[in-house]
């Protein structure tokens, strides 16, 4: 899988989740609101994203309502994405290009694996701390993989 830029300006960015030459989701991301709106199978949803906690070290994920559904964070040297009463791991990597493996026990048998190289960001991902715009993909990729579209077509995956 990869994300790529569909439209970038000012005010907004918008990105295409893509497998196998064909395309998941989309994702748009004003600049000016912590809203991010989310287009997949012909349905749409919005979605708040913002930093949360005392250093402002988890983005939160929010739906329509304004209910927690998710969040990246970091502890003890690790990289944890939490949703849907799911804890999942993550580790960022740059062999050859930018790209996130996301797992729940190993990351030898990753659940999804997903370049991160984006037209308008920098060419490698930091080690410590990834941009707001990454963590979004993250989040985005994650509550795809639990989306009853995503479950069935699982195998696809990848």
């Amino acid at each position: 899988m990869n994300w790529e830029t569909v439209a970038s300006g000012i005010g907004h960015k918008v990105f295409a989740l893509w497998s196998n030459g064909r395309k998941l989701l989309t994702l748009a991301l004003p600049s000016s609101s912590d809203f991010a709106k989310i287009e997949y199978e012909g349905e749409k949803r919005a979605f708040m994203l913002r930093y949360e906690g005392f250093l402002k070290n988890k983005m939160v994920m929010r739906n329509e309502y304004g209910i927690r559904i998710g969040q990246i964070y970091s502890e003890n040297k690790e990289n944890f994405i939490a949703l849907n009463d799911e804890k999942l791991s993550y580790v960022l990597t740059d062999e050859g290009e930018p790209r996130v493996i996301i797992y729940k026990d190993s990351p030898h048998k990753p659940l999804a694996i997903c370049a991160l190289q984006l037209d308008n960001e920098k060419g490698k991902i930091p080690s410590v701390r990834p941009s707001a715009t990454q963590h979004s993909l993250m989040l985005a990729l994650c509550w795809y993989l639990f989306t009853p579209v995503a479950k069935e077509n699982i195998a696809t995956l990848g």
